[in-house]
């Protein structure tokens, strides 16, 4: 900027002394001020003999040029003088200045621990946001596995082979199959957790998300039970490995899971909304049927298996008619509900299932 403003200088000087054959070639650009201009008017017009006319006023510019530069020097020095001979702070005023002064380092102190506890919240929210990309994406591929896994069940069972192949078939290589450390299980496992999500897809639509009442919730909780057993039948005679994987202790927690979640959303979108003891006793009914008709349909040879569903439908009418005889034992009805009550606080706690449903 400085050199902007000396060339703006240069140029209204040039134009200013161009008809007297100034050259500015021989002034410096950085010494160039206002006073050296009016000097070197005042210079000119003496030795070139100007009118006395533009003689004056080139003296009246310069006389009063000098005068500012006088008046301002004056105001400093006089300031100056000022500032040092001003009087000594007292006591109350050092103390005030001081305690100012801490009040300052500790108002910066603060702002600059917010500041590096907010970067250090970014910096974790940044990690954690990586840390679920990474995870979804390894999800996403442990998905695509086991879903080109299943089409080789029934011929290499719910085993680590047929992973290894899924695997190879979705375009990795076959070492991937470190991803699923509880190898055969880890194949039922997704298989199971996909049909219940059939299933409840299925029921949300038909009620419009649980807000449909229906009619008939006993033909509800039996058509669903039957459609959650077809969806095994695909892999019937495989189907005894999954179960002996499933009945391993340290299987048995998930499966266990897979199982009240299935029958817990039966029988809410069936319209079961209660809050009483038969809460807890159709959902265990409605389990030990599913499982029985399971059982059952392994060994059923009829066409279609309509005696499984046979097998289902009277299972379900004797769940009833055992539900109504239950609720009218008044006498044991409190101590009964204590011990169901306890009972699947604890079970949910350690699944981590909520039976909550808004």
């Amino acid at each position: 900027m400085a050199n902007f403003s000396a060339l703006n200088r240069m140029i209204k000087l040039q134009i200013l002394l161009n008809s007297k054959n100034v050259h500015l070639s021989h002034i410096a650009c950085r010494n160039l001020t206002c006073s050296s201009v009016l000097a070197l008017r005042y210079k000119q017009s003496q030795t070139t003999q100007e009118p006395p006319e533009q003689c004056q006023r080139t003296q009246q510019h310069w006389n009063s040029h000098a005068s500012n530069r006088s008046t301002k020097y004056s105001s400093s020095k006089s300031f100056l003088k000022q500032t040092q001979n001003s009087t000594p702070l007292t006591s109350s005023q050092r103390t005030l200045c001081t305690k100012s002064a801490e009040s300052i380092e500790d108002f910066r102190s603060r702002e600059e621990k917010r500041e590096a506890e907010y970067e250090q919240q970014q910096e974790k929210a940044k990690s954690q946001q990586e840390n679920e990309a990474r995870n979804a994406k390894a999800e996403a591929v442990r998905v695509k596995i086991l879903e080109a896994s299943l089409q080789h069940v029934p011929t290499l069972g719910w085993t680590r082979k047929a992973i290894v192949q899924g695997a190879e078939d979705a375009g990795y290589p076959s070492v991937v199959h470190g991803m699923f450390p509880d190898g055969g299980f880890d194949l039922v496992a997704y298989f199971n957790g996909k049909c219940n999500d059939e299933v409840l897809a299925t029921m949300q639509k038909e009620t419009e998300n649980g807000a449909k009442e229906i009619s008939n919730p006993l033909e509800f909780l039996v058509r669903f039970v039957r459609m959650r057993t077809e969806m095994t039948i695909p892999y019937k005679a495989q189907w005894p490995q999954a179960v002996a994987l499933m009945a391993l202790p340290k299987n048995a927690p998930t499966s266990l899971a897979q199982l009240l979640t299935l029958v817990d959303d039966i029988c809410y979108y069936s319209g079961d909304r209660s809050v009483d003891i038969g809460w807890y006793t159709r959902r265990v009914g409605l389990a030990g049927i599913f499982k029985m008709t399971e059982l059952y349909m392994l060994q059923d040879n009829s066409l279609d298996h309509s005696q499984t569903w046979e097998f289902l439908q009277n299972r379900m009418d004797d769940a009833i008619q055992l539900q109504s005889t239950f609720m009218k034992m008044g006498g044991v009805t409190s101590e009964v509900r204590k011990s169901f009550n306890s009972t699947f606080i604890t079970a949910r706690n350690m699944l981590g299932l909520n039976y909550n449903k808004s």
